[in-house]
This record gives C-alpha cells, sequence and structure tokens, in this order.
C-alpha cells in the first residue's frame, strides 16, 4: 500500500505532500493542477519498488511515463526551479519500503537512495484515460513497429497492453468457484455488462469478441458420488459474438477491468495500486452506479484504488454507496492553484461534504442557478 507521496519541484509542483487511504482516494481539481501528473508519479513510485521491475531505469521509465519535450529528464523539473535545485519524489508504502528519486534539469539519471525493506506488494495498474481495447490490435500486433508505437503512446498505455496480453491461468468459472472473492465482483461485472470480452493471441495477431450472455447458477453432476452440485457457469446468446471493437466504448472500459481480473493482473491483496485516470470519460451515466459497486467490493477485498475525476454522478456515488459497516472508506483530495503565489497546493478530507475547494460541486451549483433564474424570467442578477 502506498501511504505517502511528496513531490518537490517537480513537474506542476513546487511542494506537495499527499497521504493516500489504504482503501480508496479520489483526486479532484481544475484542468491544469496536475491530477494525472500526480497519479503517474505514484505510479512511476510503485512500479520502480514493485516485483515485476525492481531496480529497473527510473529515468528512463519517467521518461517514457510522462513523454517530457525532447524525451528528456531534465524537462520533467519544474519550470522556474534554480539551476543546480534538485526535483524530488519520495514514496512512503506499508510494509516499510521507501523511494526518495533526486535529479536536476541537466540530469540524464536519477540518484535513487531507496530503503527496501521487502518487495512492495506487487505490481501497479494504470488506467488511462482512453480505454486501450481498441487500440490493443494494433499495438500489440506482431508487425507493428515499436519506436512508432512508442511515439504515440506514453509508457501507461503500453503497460496495461502488457497486462491484459497475459494469459490467464485457469478458467473464470474455475476462479469463480475456488475463490469466492473473486466471483462476488466478476459475475456482477459480467451480469452487468450482458456479456463478457474475449481476447486471443493467434501468431502475433490479437483477436477480440464479446459474447453476450450471463452467469447463472446450473446443477453440475459430480462424476465420482453421482451427486449433483450448485455452479455458476457463463451461458452465452448463442451466434452473437460480435467483434469488441463493436461494444460502445464506456462498455469497453469496464471490459478491460473484467479482463484484468480474468487473468489475475487485478489482483486485490496481492497486486499494488490501481491508478485510473478519469474514468467516467465516454462512459454512460447509468453505468457509474455500477462502477462505484466494482471498485468499493475491489476494495473490500484489500485493493488500493486511487482515481483522478471530473465527474459529479462518480464522485456522488461513492458519497452515497460508501459503507462503514462494511470498512468502506474514501479519501478526497483537492487539488487547486492558490491566486497568491499561483502555486499548486492540496486539501485532503475523508468527509463528502467538506472537499474545498469543490469545483465539480460548483459547477453544478451554478446550473442549479441559472437553471432556477431561468425558470423565473430573470437572466441575470
Amino acid at each position: 500500500m502506498l501511504e505517502k507521496l511528496e513531490l518537490k519541484n517537480f513537474a506542476k509542483f513546487a511542494e506537495l505532500p499527499i497521504h493516500f487511504s489504504p482503501r480508496i482516494n479520489i483526486i479532484i481539481g481544475e484542468n491544469g493542477t496536475g491530477k494525472t501528473q500526480l497519479l503517474k508519479a505514484a505510479y512511476a513510485a510503485n512500479t520502480a519498488l514493485s516485483d515485476e521491475l525492481q531496480g529497473a531505469d527510473l529515468a528512463n521509465r519517467l521518461c517514457r511515463i510522462y513523454r517530457p519535450t525532447g524525451d528528456s529528464l531534465g524537462k520533467l523539473v519544474r519550470h522556474g526551479t534554480p539551476v543546480g535545485v534538485h526535483a524530488e519524489i519520495e514514496a512512503h508504502f506499508a510494509g516499510g519500503q521507501r523511494l526518495h528519486a533526486r535529479f536536476t534539469s541537466a540530469s540524464k539519471t536519477v540518484a535513487l537512495p531507496v530503503v527496501v525493506a521487502q518487495p512492495v506488494l506487487g505490481a501497479p495498474l494504470f488506467l488511462p484515460t482512453k480505454e486501450v481495447l481498441s487500440l490493443l490490435r494494433g499495438i500489440k500486433n506482431k508487425d507493428a513497429d515499436l519506436k512508432t508505437i512508442e511515439s504515440i503512446f506514453d509508457s501507461t498505455y503500453l503497460d496495461l497492453c502488457e497486462k491484459l496480453m497475459v494469459e490467464k491461468p485457469i478458467k473464470a468459472e474455475e476462479m469463480i468457484e475456488s475463490d469466492p472473492r473473486f466471483g462476488a465482483v466478476y459475475e456482477k461485472l459480467v451480469n452487468a455488462l450482458e456479456g463478457r470480452f474475449s481476447l486471443t493471441n493467434l501468431g502475433g495477431s490479437v483477436h477480440m469478441s464479446f459474447d453476450p450472455g450471463q452467469y447463472q447458477v446450473q446443477r453440475d453432476k459430480d462424476q465420482h458420488d453421482l451427486n449433483t452440485r450448485m455452479q455458476a457457469k457463463f451461458v452465452a446468446n448463442k451466434g452473437e459474438s460480435v467483434s469488441a471493437n463493436m461494444a460502445a466504448e464506456g462498455i469497453r472500459k469496464l471490459g478491460i477491468l473484467q479482463l484484468l481480473l480474468q487473468n489475475h493482473q487485478l489482483d486485490p491483496g496481492r497486486m499494488g495500486a490501481l491508478f485510473w485516470d478519469e474514468p467516467e470519460t465516454n462512459m454512460n451515466p447509468k453505468l457509474m452506479k455500477l462502477l462505484v459497486e466494482i471498485l468499493l467490493e475491489l476494495s473490500r477485498n484489500g485493493q488500493q484504488i486511487i482515481l483522478a475525476t471530473h465527474d459529479y454522478v462518480l464522485l456522488k456515488w461513492f458519497d452515497l454507496l460508501m459503507d462503514k459497516g462494511k470498512s468502506d472508506h474514501v479519501t478526497f483530495h483537492s487539488l487547486y492553484k492558490r491566486e497568491e503565489d499561483g502555486e499548486i497546493y492540496i486539501k485532503s478530507t475523508d468527509d463528502y461534504l467538506e472537499i474545498s475547494p469543490n469545483p465539480i460541486s460548483e459547477a453544478f451549483r451554478n446550473i442549479t442557478v441559472t437553471h432556477a433564474k431561468l425558470s423565473m424570467g430573470t437572466k441575470n442578477g
């Protein structure tokens, strides 16, 4: 679990400390306040200490994640920082792991004093704003030019594609039967989508489909004692399989969760944090409740979640569905630019009503006020 992140002279931030909940964290703020930059910094720190990439070249990772001008590490130093003054990323994890990275505008590598008691819980996941299922076939095609792909997509997209391509170890039905935690999330998600996505890699050519259907509890004969037992099985609507690209984009975004659950790359309690940048993008507001229910269930199973949003509906569903009786916990982090010095600051609270500043609620309040004025025939004043 990521407990604390502190950024100094990095990207947009002169100095920004943030303490994370082990459950769900929601970052809000106006455009230009650095929400995505904050998510990426936390992702880079978690990745650097993960059991997958521990010891990897952090300078290269940062450049691939942020894509600064000229792919120069020095361009990640905050504009206006005096020459020779370091940009710093410091991260503390629940298991005692610590990362402290430093570099200057002239640096090509990162000074990386790291204290690691044991490997971090696991590798993190980053879900970028755009969904990737529609991009996966091109990105992972054997004939694709890697340099061209890397010039178009930052590493958050490419990392996610790698995770999606991992072959699932066992069938989903077997996982549902052996792991009730998995079944509680996976069945709910598939049934709400009214189908499931499948992905195969045949000779370097990726094939994706969406199979309409749902899970139903059926009697399954036991071959040993001829008794029967109840088992959840996916029942497809025969003849209705379609290309994944024909599914709505919002459905594809939720399909990414389904595929990552299915191949154990999204593995609550065993992996690092799940980062998600604006999950609401191109998603029907009717799906927001389902999305929040799924994220809360993942959190209850030990998954730390850190997301950024502009969406009132998503934000409000967290407030309404959070159940402290189930140990739900959501921390809201508000990024804002202070007029006095133009620097970006952060305020955090566990109480939805105390989020301040809250540009999302302010925007909807303005709509309500304007609607009331128009109803009363007063457009101004």
